[in-house]
């Protein structure tokens, strides 16, 4: 059964703890308008507008992130923070004074990005910028586009795939933000047959998404040295809510050996108590002929 987010704690922040609490911040979200933050923020805070925050929720930091919300007031501040907890935040509080009267909120940098990527591609990143740099990057079933902007901000020349046109648009918006260009291209990657153009993409990235007709194309594409970045859920993953189909979840073993002609570096299958149950797959092409086998491990 898939359980709705849990509603997490919120709590007030009296303006006399203002400085102390937001210099202890993991995460600060500044929820006022466009033209407010541009006049002055906190130092690093992320910024997400009052009335988009349903809209642009996956720019959020993740929920078990304690996160301090400040606005132009003290009541908008509060039915920020009572919007993102109802999001599932366990630990929201809220500051109970305009943050435009707080010593030291006269930044004018741009918004920290609060959101975070894959945490697999976070941590083989350094390996594809080192060994492709400034390369062509697809990221195929994209959606909102947080892998797809991670790669960009990376210095990644990338192409973002997804079948709604909607979402591709939210992530190019995303990109724009965040100051860097990404390529949308609307493709149904489930049709019968799907044409990716062949070694043209120094990496290829796929994240929580399987259709095994599609493999052989995703292996095409890749350029010699390439890499393929791949992580998706696995047999097991039902027990925890979506996607509960087989022809959607990858069979222990498979994702090591689903690309015959490429290398596999690096593979493995966590099993957390608490889930999700996932493959992860970092392979190159071309490499010796060496294959190595799935191992349990943990979530990076």
């Amino acid at each position: 059964m898939t359980h709705a987010p849990a509603r997490g704690v919120v709590r007030r922040i009296e303006p006399g703890e203002a400085r102390a609490a937001l210099d202890g911040a993991r995460a600060v979200l500044d929820a006022r308008d466009d033209a407010a933050f541009a006049r002055g923020h906190w130092p690093g805070a992320g910024h997400v507008p009052i009335a988009e925050l349903e809209s642009r929720r996956t720019e959020l930091p993740p929920r078990d992130v304690p996160l301090v919300v400040v606005a132009a007031s003290a009541e908008d501040a509060e039915h920020a923070a009572q919007a993102v907890a109802s999001l599932g935040y366990a630990d929201v509080r809220w500051l109970a004074a305009a943050i435009a009267g707080v010593a030291g909120a006269d930044d004018r940098a741009p918004a920290a990005r609060l959101w975070r990527p894959a945490p697999f591609l976070e941590h083989v990143m350094p390996r594809l910028v080192a060994a492709r740099p400034r390369g062509r990057a697809l990221d195929l079933a994209a959606g909102a586009g947080r892998e797809s902007v991670f790669l960009a901000l990376h210095g990644f020349e990338v192409e973002a795939v997804d079948d709604d046109r909607d979402i591709l648009a939210s992530a190019a918006a995303l990109a724009a933000r965040h100051g860097v260009t990404i390529t949308t291209t609307r493709i149904d990657l489930e049709r019968r047959e799907v044409a990716l153009a062949e070694a043209a993409y120094d990496v290829v990235t796929v994240f929580r998404f399987l259709h095994r007709p599609l493999f052989p194309a995703i292996e095409r594409a890749i350029a010699p040295g390439g890499f393929l970045v791949y992580e998706t859920y696995r047999r097991g993953q039902e027990r925890f809510g979506r996607p509960k189909h087989p022809r959607f979840l990858l069979d222990d073993g498979e994702l090591a050996t689903a690309f015959p002609s490429l290398s596999v570096e690096h593979c493995e299958e966590p099993s957390p108590a608490e889930g999700p149950i996932t493959a992860r797959l970092l392979a190159r092409r071309p490499r010796p002929s060496d294959r190595s086998n799935c191992r349990a491990g943990r979530p990076f």
